[in-house]
């Protein structure tokens, strides 16, 4: 079965997620590279009050990609630290069309 990742990281680190996608071979991915809101490390609405954003990266894969991407990712966390700003979700994906 196909799970889409949902990966949140600060925007000022966006390039290090794209070097592990790059790195992981994935036939395409979706970002989105100014998602506002708010999270555990507070607000991020790129105003001077809350200064910052984060990027989005939407992947599809299986199970054969899937176990591997998240090893990498977690061990960017693990490397870089909590400043990375880093969350990951997966929930299962159908293609409908």
């Amino acid at each position: 079965m196909k799970q889409m990742m949902m990966i949140f990281v600060d925007a000022d680190h966006a390039s290090d997620i794209e070097q592990v996608l790059d790195e992981c071979e994935l036939p395409g991915y979706t970002e989105f590279p100014t998602v506002l809101g708010k999270g555990d490390s507070g607000k991020k609405l790129g105003t001077r009050a809350f200064p910052g954003s984060s990027t989005m990266y939407m992947v599809v894969v299986d199970e054969r990609c899937r176990v591997p991407l998240a090893e990498r990712l977690k061990a960017l966390q693990d490397t870089e630290g909590p400043h990375e700003g880093l969350r990951v979700y997966a929930t299962p994906a159908e293609e409908i069309v």
